[in-house]
């Protein structure tokens, strides 16, 4: 079968051959959509043939009624060259594949231009492409349904490498064939950005210049020439990588480079937590707060916050068609939680009567419903449903000039339950950017969940709105400027305050213990006590009798104590691998922070 996204996509190019022919000499159709989505297969079945644009003549043009196609325009220099052939041709029917709009481009928004969109492929025909691949078995064909994103390129890397290997294996594995494959895509677009540099964007959930150049070399104007990838996305708080491509980088980072891996996200985490204290735009510090605890945050929160496929599912706005999906959703949360029919239906009505009735769904990847959320902004004079949610404690909430939002419920459709971090994720981020936090709840689950994200409890409300034998319970907390660094650091990671926080302050050390021309604003250098305590841990270690204590201190003392040269240099030096040095370089840190660890802690 073609899958239907397939079929709109011709019937909207032949639509637009059609229409643009009728008006213009020359009629231009764009096939637009990202890396692997299925372009070229299309403009195969609808063209006649294919320009070469390094051979074809730029006069020729086609003869019959069917276009000639140009695929592969995804850089610079090939919307130039396509664009000179079409000059030479003077008219004719042309299709032209690219992953972003060619309008994008310069010299081409005077063209007669039609875009066709052709969107990701739906769950059901990625699982169709599965089982015409050979991997039938339900949960192998949901794992590359989750991973692909829609995209059937992936899909079929991901088949591939289970088909190969017999069974899916880890997920780190399977992601690092489909990461590879995706890179490989990339290559001409993507000439000139170092090969690591993507997969660190992912695997760190986005970066500015900034913090990108701290975690890797980054030549000059790199940063420039990333921010043009067309898996590249603009965001608060800098480029990020664009589902799913971003999981698949991300869990292949994880599988290949672990320890690299937290050591990276230890040290963007700690970036972003010094530019918090400098940012005063309350969305862009949710954001950031929101970065931190992807990297740093304990393991429950991240359970919560996170799915492992997060371009699964995504949060939108209940708009003026969704009345019914409101309707279907509202009763669903009334009998998971055994509330009185008559109470919330009534509390439906009181959501919809208000200036913002706070809805917000979680769609799949066909913008199908599976899970809804109510965040009723805190406006008494705006928004009716606030009094039943509050009650006796609606005078301490609503505080004049203070805004934020109430969470009122949540319901997720049974069998998509990983659509439940996405709407926890919005709630949370939309109380940092709104600056308040309430929920309201008779739910025991989520008043746990409350609590464990930091949220006070205020106590429960008066009457039993939803006739469901118990009250509802309030819990909230405000977001300042002020407070929220330290509310990052109690829901961080508890064993990053252990020896791996130790690890990461000995590292400092290290690197501060040579460096000269520091600045007074960077901080005095280590003490000569621990200065001298470094040195003989590194020194002690160098002449251990193990051989890979011996390598990891010899790796210690040339980077950090002598400054022979830099990674890449003493690896080839010390003949190691570029991920053999790195295993070392971190295993000698954690010795040497556990003997310091010793040396500091009294009998």
């Amino acid at each position: 079968m073609v899958p239907a996204v397939l079929e709109e996509a011709a019937r909207g190019v032949v639509a637009a051959l059609g229409e643009a022919g009728a008006e213009h000499a020359s009629a231009i159709v764009n096939v637009v959509g990202p890396l692997g989505v299925g372009k070229s297969r299309l403009l195969t079945t609808l063209s006649s043939g294919f320009v070469d644009l390094a051979r074809t003549p730029a006069g020729a043009h086609p003869g019959g009624p069917a276009p000639l196609a140009i695929d592969g325009v995804d850089t610079g220099r090939r919307a130039e060259a396509a664009a000179r052939f079409l000059d030479g041709a003077g008219h004719g029917r042309f299709l032209i594949a690219s992953r972003l709009p060619l309008v994008s481009r310069p010299g081409w928004a005077h063209r007669p231009l039609v875009t066709v969109e052709l969107g990701p492929w739906s769950p059901t025909d990625i699982r169709g492409l599965a089982s015409a691949l050979g991997v039938t078995d339900p949960a192998c064909a949901d794992l590359v349904v989750r991973l692909s994103g829609g995209i059937p390129l992936v899909a079929d890397s991901l088949c591939r490498a289970i088909m190969r290997d017999g069974a899916p294996g880890p997920e780190g594995a399977l992601a690092d064939a489909a990461a590879t494959e995706v890179l490989l895509r990339l290559g001409v677009e993507a000439r000139g950005i170092p090969p690591g540099a993507l997969p660190i964007v992912a695997a760190v959930d986005g970066v500015d210049e900034d913090l990108l150049t701290a975690l890797t070399r980054l030549p000059p104007g790199a940063f420039t020439r990333l921010r043009g990838l067309s898996v590249i996305r603009p965001d608060r708080h800098g480029l990020t990588v664009a589902e799913p491509y971003r999981t698949l980088f991300d869990l292949a980072y994880r599988w290949r480079h672990p320890v690299l891996r937290d050591d990276m996200a230890a040290r963007a985490a700690e970036h972003r937590h010094r530019q918090l204290a400098r940012t005063a735009d309350p969305p862009l510090r949710a954001r950031l707060a929101d970065q931190v605890l992807y990297l740093s945050g304990n393991r429950r929160a991240r359970r919560d916050l996170y799915a492992d496929g997060r371009g699964e599912f995504s949060v939108r706005r209940a708009d003026a068609g969704d009345d019914e999906t409101i309707g279907r959703l509202i009763r669903l949360w009334g009998d998971a939680e055994g509330l009185a029919e008559r109470q919330v239906e009534r509390m439906r009505d009181l959501w919809l009567s208000g200036a913002d009735h706070g809805f917000h769904l979680a769609v799949d990847t066909d913008d199908h419903a599976v899970g809804m959320v109510n965040l009723t902004p805190l406006d008494p004079d705006a928004a009716p449903a606030l009094e039943p949610l509050l009650q006796q404690h609606a005078d301490s909430v609503l505080n004049p000039g203070r805004s934020g939002s109430v969470v009122g419920m949540m319901a997720v459709e049974p069998g998509f339950a990983r659509a439940q971090p996405a709407l926890v994720r919005h709630i949370l981020t939309t109380g940092m950017a709104g600056g308040r936090l309430v929920v309201s709840t008779p739910w025991i689950p989520y008043q746990e969940m409350a609590a464990r994200f930091g949220l006070r409890r205020m106590g429960d409300t008066r009457h039993d709105v939803y006739r469901c034998g118990r009250p509802s319970a309030l819990y909230a907390h405000t977001f300042t400027a002020q407070n929220l660094p330290g509310w990052l650091r109690r829901m961080q990671d508890p064993h990053s305050g252990g020896p791996d926080r130790t690890a990461e302050l000995v590292r400092t050390a290290l690197r501060e213990l040579r460096t000269r021309n520091r600045t007074a604003a960077s901080g005095p250098r280590p003490a000569p006590a621990l200065a001298d305590l470094l040195r003989q841990a590194v020194e002690a270690l160098a002449s251990s009798a193990s051989a890979v204590d011996a390598e990891a201190g010899q790796i210690l003392r040339l980077y950090y104590l002598t400054r022979a040269g830099g990674h890449d240099l003493l690896a080839h030096r010390l003949h190691l691998s570029r991920a053999t040095y790195f295993r070392r370089l971190e295993y000698g840190i954690g010795k040497v922070a556990e003997a310091v660890s010793r040396a500091l802690t009294p009998p």
